[in-house]
């Protein structure tokens, strides 16, 4: 990993400013919507999602209510070196099944914008490169040169802002956003606690994720 620059040592100091750079897992409790296509209706989910700070792994298992009576889950993960999208409903009907080098890429992509989830990662995953942009803005990428986000920086040190041009959406690259805010403290780590993602489509800004987290926790080794 090569070193980190000022803006992101600062942050975590800022982030972690009693507890050190632990460098253990965590565990977030979400809850929002989320909706498939931009006439489709957001629909609530309940969400526990796993990171390690040591290398990019990450699980995110959700719940969510298509219809008052029809629930379905939704695993999005990157775990032994790949990636993966599964989507039940009625615990048994598979609706989608994605996987392979384009997925890989999207789930990198994924954990390296909700670094803010676990700041710790910043300073202890050798997998992460950084470029320093500007001073609001630095670029983290894993494996090659074209898996990367950008994280923003607002006024105040925090990443209030990720991006990305080089994520796939279906089979095509398409520009993508999202939105941190409402950092709270838990235990001694700060992490924001409100966000949004989004797609920059041919026609139109799509979100599709809006969520919070309602609670977080560091796991024992």
């Amino acid at each position: 990993m090569n070193t980190p620059p000022h803006q992101i040592r600062e942050y975590c100091k800022r982030c972690l400013p009693h507890v050190g750079f632990d460098d253990r897992q965590v565990r977030i409790r979400q809850q929002g919507e989320m909706r498939l296509a931009p006439s489709k209706p957001w629909m609530p989910f309940t969400a526990v999602q796993t990171m390690s700070s040591r290398q990019i792994e990450f699980r995110w298992h959700a719940r969510f209510k298509m219809a008052r009576f029809i629930p379905g889950v939704v695993v999005d993960c990157f775990e032994n070196g790949r990636g993966q999208l599964d989507a039940w409903i009625m615990r048994f009907i598979r609706v989608a099944h994605a996987r392979g080098p384009k997925i890989d890429r999207s789930e990198i992509q994924r954990y390296l914008a909700e670094v803010a989830w676990c700041p710790m990662a910043l300073m202890n995953n050798d997998s992460i490169r950084f470029r320093e942009l500007s001073p609001d803005r630095v670029r983290l990428s894993a494996f090659d040169d074209d898996t990367y986000v950008d994280l923003i920086f607002n006024s105040d040190s925090e990443i209030c802002g990720v991006k990305t041009p080089t994520r796939f959406r279906d089979k095509q690259q398409q520009p993508w956003e999202g939105r941190f805010a409402d950092y709270k403290d838990f235990g001694g780590i700060w992490i924001p606690t409100c966000g949004e993602v989004w797609w920059d489509a041919p026609e139109g800004r799509f979100v599709y994720w809006r969520g919070n987290v309602i609670e977080f926790n560091v796991l024992p080794t």
